[in-house]
């Protein structure tokens, strides 16, 4: 058990100390897209967790996700509850714009609202996304991380309030 807790600790440190790296490496439109592979539609489960304030345990779902480019983010979540939500109508057009522009690699409607931290390289890769001051996101999101190969194997929100959500990809 105490081997247990210690490795669990060094992967938190090693996590901490990579998000670290990665907001401190700005990086520039045209780093970017040469290191980020075009990915274009897929189909892939996901995972999600959602840490809210002053809830101990993450509320967590699972599913199918679909990307298909040009036209929206769609979760069909099967646990805990099944349902289905598309990211493609104005409410949830941010969302839909994020994967959209990593995926097909057009990222002109994001560099009106983000500031872009990169690490890695074309195997694999860190993009990090920070609202401008100005930007619709500003009060409620903090940072938005990317990570990912030939795809996007997981993404982190991390909003103002301090709650976050992370979902994991996987082909």
């Amino acid at each position: 058990m105490k081997k247990f807790s210690l490795l669990l600790l060094l992967l938190l440190f090693l996590s901490v100390q990579a998000k670290a790296d990665l907001y401190n490496s700005p990086a520039t439109l045209e780093s970017i897209s040469a290191q980020i592979p075009k990915m274009g539609s897929i189909k892939c489960k996901f995972r999600q967790e959602k840490h809210l304030q002053n809830i101990t345990k993450p509320l967590i779902s699972a599913g199918n996700f679909e990307f298909v480019e040009n036209k929206g983010v769609y979760f069909h979540t099967l646990h805990p509850i099944e349902s289905t939500v598309s990211y493609t109508n104005k409410n949830y057009r941010q969302i839909n714009d994020i994967v959209n522009a990593v995926s097909t690699k057009k990222y002109s409607k994001l560099e009106k609202e983000f500031d872009f931290f990169f690490t890695g390289d074309k195997n694999s890769w860190s993009l990090g996304l920070q609202p401008k001051i100005n930007s619709s996101a500003y009060n409620y999101i903090s940072s938005i991380t990317i990570d990912g190969t030939d795809y996007i194997h997981k993404i982190s929100i991390q909003q103002t309030n301090g709650n976050n959500t992370i979902l994991w990809f996987t082909k």
